[in-house]
């Protein structure tokens, strides 16, 4: 026991993590039969937990645990989540078992979570023994070394795992709207069309944007519509590491089949060709590779983040013949775009396991107003809030947005204070600063003064008197009641509605 208080020390500070909020077994095996009450051996070693570890780490993760059910061979006990279960395993599993040995002779094996097993609803000294096999949420039993089979079958999870994620980019799953509905429709025309009009098609535009995603879904597209359509997706990595090893094998047997391999098809589509300009070898045989393709009549879909012309180390020759097809720009999503693609993740996250999720419409605007960047970027700050949901237990609402943002990488923007707000608002709405703080009700005034104190709420950190008080001394009573006034005029006027979202653009410019 020495040893785990010089691990933890003895005032049981260590600091502890967070709580979380699903419900997961992990599976608790006896090797032997014991008389031992489950109950009673459990309690003791919870008490012993406490003592060594503090009251705050026990009761943010071993307290956590439950004994659900138990019979003379197994116990089974209950925490929050897989992940909780994976943690206790990783920090605390030695410690559990440790302290089971010292009161019950059972042998304690504590998994990542078992949530396919079918468990009791209540505790029972006569309970069925629950199979030994671990399911596939199961880890593998600590301190033993993986079999080649197990290694095997991880090795082909993870590729199953793999296909999956690429699974999903589809065109089903792709959030359309102003700045790529162009590169959209020219990619559903390639996929299911076999002739090649425009030759070589090039989609550019930044990192995250979305390029990779309709590659991928014209690649599973083309494939359902004709499965005797030879289609050769390769990323620019791949295509350059093809062409170094075929040429150091210095035989024309390897740089052959590398030929081959590219212009023995249909289609040819390449991920991220701007790297492959940069590499002059590689380069030249791409080079030779278009105009094989496109003199035999083969369609041609690139994606690159740059325009042709903007590659600098691209040879004019090929610049011109990139050039020479159809580009597609890809541009930064606008704020309506923004919000569609959030809903498409709300629901995505519901249909994937939490079907309760549920965002406030002042919170999505906000997500939405205030994540001027990237698509991918827009998901990285939405997994970011929502994991407040999932791990801590927090509601979505506008508060706890602004909180999980206030020292995010995606919101590094300047904030608009209230003024520049009322300025805007007056503006937009045509009113002037002075009738916008004024004491009158006209409802050409009362409502852009609404707007403005919906928006300062959305967008500032100010409290709820503070806004009051900047709009001519009003009550906070009057801000509730204009947040919630606004937002349900948004869904049913769409005049009102469009002059937020000018003025949310605005902003975010």
């Amino acid at each position: 026991m020495s040893d785990w208080h010089d691990k933890f020390g003895n005032d049981g500070k260590t600091s502890p993590e967070p709580t979380f909020v699903q419900n997961s077994p992990v599976k608790i095996v006896a090797d032997t039969m014991t008389s031992n009450n489950p109950e009673q051996v459990w309690q003791q070693v919870q008490g012993k937990l406490r003592a060594l570890l503090g009251d705050r780490v026990h009761m943010s993760w071993t307290g956590q645990l439950t004994l659900q059910s138990a019979d003379e061979a197994h116990a089974v006990l209950s925490v929050p989540s897989k992940f909780v279960a994976g943690r206790i395993d990783g920090k605390y599993g030695d410690l559990v078992r440790k302290l089971w040995a010292e009161c019950d002779t059972r042998h304690v094996e504590i998994g990542n979570g078992a949530s396919k097993l079918e468990m009791p609803a209540q505790i029972s000294t006569h309970a069925q023994p629950i199979s030994s096999q671990p399911t596939s949420f199961q880890a593998a039993p600590r301190n033993k070394p993986f079999s080649s089979k197990q290694v095997g079958e991880r090795g082909q999870v993870h590729a199953q795992n793999q296909l999956q994620n690429k699974d999903r980019f589809t065109f089903e799953n792709f959030v359309v709207g102003g700045p790529n509905e162009l590169a959209f429709a020219v990619a559903r025309r390639v996929a299911g069309s076999l002739e090649s009009q425009y030759n070589p098609i090039v989609i550019h535009g930044p990192h995250g944007m979305g390029k990779t995603h309709l590659l991928y879904a014209v690649k599973a597209e083309a494939a359902k519509k004709d499965p005797s359509r030879r289609v050769r997706l390769i990323s620019a990595e791949d295509f350059v590491a093809s062409f170094v090893q075929s040429v150091r094998a210095q035989g024309r047997t390897e740089i052959d089949a590398f030929k081959s391999s590219l212009r023995d098809v249909d289609l040819l589509i390449i991920d991220d060709a701007h790297f492959i300009a940069d590499k002059p070898g590689s380069q030249e045989e791409l080079m030779h590779t278009l105009i094989s393709l496109v003199d035999s009549g083969k369609q041609i879909l690139l994606a690159s983040d740059r325009h042709p012309q903007a590659i600098n180390k691209a040879s004019e020759r090929l610049k011109s013949y990139l050039c020479g097809g159809l580009l597609c720009d890809i541009g930064a999503a606008d704020y309506d775009l923004r919000l569609r693609i959030l809903d498409r993740l709300i629901e995505r996250r519901r249909a994937g396991g939490h079907p309760t999720l549920a965002m406030p419409s002042d919170a999505r605007d906000h997500l939405a107003a205030r994540i001027n960047a990237t698509p991918r970027d827009l998901e990285g700050a939405f997994n970011q809030v929502v994991a407040r949901l999932e791990f801590l237990g927090k509601p979505l609402t506008l508060e706890s947005i602004q909180e999980a943002l206030a020292h995010s990488r995606y919101t590094g923007q300047a904030r608009p204070t209230v003024d520049k707000i009322q300025r805007a608002t007056a503006k937009q709405f045509g009113i002037s600063m002075e009738e916008m703080l004024s004491k009158r009700r006209a409802r050409a005034i009362a409502r852009p003064r609404q707007v403005a104190m919906y928006l300062a709420k959305m967008l500032t950190t100010r409290s709820l008197p503070d806004i009051g008080r900047r709009f001519g001394g009003r009550d906070h009573t009057t801000v509730i009641h204009a947040v919630k006034r606004i937002d349900q005029l948004r869904a049913e006027d769409s005049g009102l509605n469009s002059n937020i979202e000018t003025l949310l653009e605005t902003f975010n410019g």
